[in-house]
């Protein structure tokens, strides 16, 4: 069974874990991957004003540890030059993705024609559109899905429910996009929305996990621990029992969650 990490921080000051700020170093990150079991990771550079050239340290991590690590490209989506840096990622970073984290609440803005060069250099590129999408967002992320479906769409977190209470609002916000098989959600970071952070085995994240495979099937479900904030609440291998040892998921369920599925989506 391949176990494939689909969402790891890796840079040497990372400043909101201070005091801790270089837990996020690459060789911390191998020999927890070691430990754990963990054939290869999926690197989303932070880029902030503390990590301002995070995209090509991390390009030249994946490159000195191809066998262990592959790379996205942080890329500005909104900006004017989007279309030409998506362009550009992969012979620039060697990426095998463009993830964003959007810098408004509203990305009604996707939709607008005078960004279809955006999606048009996806569907060129073939890079997988990894997104920090909340729930009130969901459904503009189904139209763009909808609109583009020769590009794919992956949604960090559990698509960002931020609870696992079933009378939550946003408790399946996002079961439209099951119809779409354009669109992946990666779990990922349950602390952020369990209220026990610190138990890989809660009911509640445990039970939400459940209806996503319900919703989208085990073939559109990627782990990934979000390493290194995880790591206020679980340990790195704690993050990964959550789907090899508690999700009650049958076995080829779990394969395709923990590698399979990142293999094919991003042809690692």
């Amino acid at each position: 069974m391949r176990i494939i990490d689909s969402h790891v921080h890796v840079l040497n000051n990372y400043a909101p874990m201070e005091p801790f700020g270089d837990i996020g170093r690459v060789d911390r990150l191998l020999h927890l991957m070691d430990g754990a079991g963990v054939e290869m990771a999926i690197v989303l550079p932070v880029v902030a004003k503390f990590s301002p050239d995070n995209n090509a340290e991390c390009a030249q991590w994946a490159r000195q540890h191809p066998d262990r690590l592959a790379t996205m490209t942080d890329i500005q989506l909104h900006e004017p030059n989007a279309a030409e840096l998506v362009i550009n990622a992969k012979e620039t970073y060697q990426s095998i993705g463009i993830s964003y984290y959007p810098n408004s609440q509203d990305i009604s803005w996707v939709l607008k024609e005078e960004h279809k060069p955006i999606w048009d250099a996806f569907s060129k590129t073939q890079l997988v559109c990894n997104l920090q999408v909340t729930p009130a967002n969901h459904a503009i992320l189904v139209t763009l899905a909808e609109q583009n479906p020769a590009v794919n769409f992956l949604c960090n977190h559990l698509g960002l429910p931020g609870a696992f209470d079933t009378d939550n609002p946003n408790y399946n916000s996002l079961s439209p996009a099951q119809r779409l098989d354009n669109v992946y959600i990666k779990a990922s970071a349950f602390y952020a929305a369990t209220k026990k952070p610190w138990d890989p085995k809660c009911p509640q994240a445990l039970g939400y996990l459940s209806e996503l495979i319900r919703l989208f099937g085990a073939k559109r479900i990627l782990w990934g621990s979000n390493w290194p904030p995880t790591g206020n609440h679980l340990t790195y291998k704690q993050s990964l029992e959550i789907i090899k040892v508690f999700s009650g998921l049958k076995e080829n369920q779990r394969n395709f969650v923990l590698g399979e599925n990142a293999a094919n989506l991003f042809g690692i």
